[in-house]
């Protein structure tokens, strides 16, 4: 009785270890990314549905005061449009990411919930910067830049993961890999930079938002150029 308990014991953990292991294949990867991309396409679509429901023109205007309701929604309009830019490229390079991306794992899988997370938050921030950004507090702007560069951070994070995972197609070569990499890079970069500026001046943190524009086209540049040297 007592050997046949000790063995009954020491083969116990071992199916359990096999258990998991059978789990782990069967559930914690695999080749269907439909459902994946169909629900992420959804995040982002409520979320930039969402942005525009900020926009508001106060019903009654007389002609005197249409003119100046429409000034003082230039700064929901303002942000409305960066968000929009913002989820517009977001989604974009989602999209193409999962063009080569081909298998999942659970880390892939909650990365991208990570990333529509936020997704999903910045219209609060959209929100808050049209309300109160400008001069009066820094921390519209910051929060915004915040969720902003996470976003992106987060893209990144699901391409690194997806190629030292194996995850994507052999298609994508390491010089591919590093290209698209250092292409998003300085759209998180130039959002934290923002942070700091924020506390001492709202309006240029702001403005510095656009210097995303020239970083990516050098940066991409540089890629390139990296890729051919390789």
């Amino acid at each position: 009785m007592t050997e046949g308990t000790g063995a009954g014991q020491e083969g116990e953990p071992e199916r359990r270890e096999g258990l998991r292991e059978r789990h782990r294949k069967l559930f914690g990867s695999g080749a269907s990314l439909e459902r994946l991309v169909f629900f992420s396409d959804a995040v982002f679509a409520i979320a930039m549905t969402l942005l525009v429901l900020e926009i508001i023109i106060p019903e009654g205007l007389d002609q005197e005061h249409l003119g100046a309701a429409l000034l003082a929604a230039t700064l929901e309009f303002f942000a409305y449009a960066v968000s929009f830019a913002v989820i517009s490229t977001a989604w974009m390079n989602h999209h193409r990411k999962f063009v080569v991306i081909r298998r999942y794992d659970a880390r892939l899988q909650w990365l991208n919930l990570l990333l529509l997370f936020f997704i999903a938050v910045l219209p609060m921030p959209t929100s808050f910067l049209s309300n109160y950004g400008g001069e009066i507090s820094p921390w519209p702007a910051v929060l915004y830049a915040s969720v902003t560069a996470a976003v992106f951070v987060m893209l990144n994070l699901i391409w690194m993961h997806a190629w030292r995972a194996k995850l994507m197609t052999e298609d994508v070569d390491r010089a591919m890999y590093r290209y698209v990499f250092w292409s998003i890079l300085p759209v998180p970069l130039v959002f934290v930079l923002s942070i700091p500026v924020a506390f001492f001046h709202t309006d240029a943190a702001m403005y510095m938002w656009l210097l995303i524009i020239p970083a990516v086209v050098i940066t991409r540049r540089i890629g390139r150029k990296g890729a051919d040297a390789v």
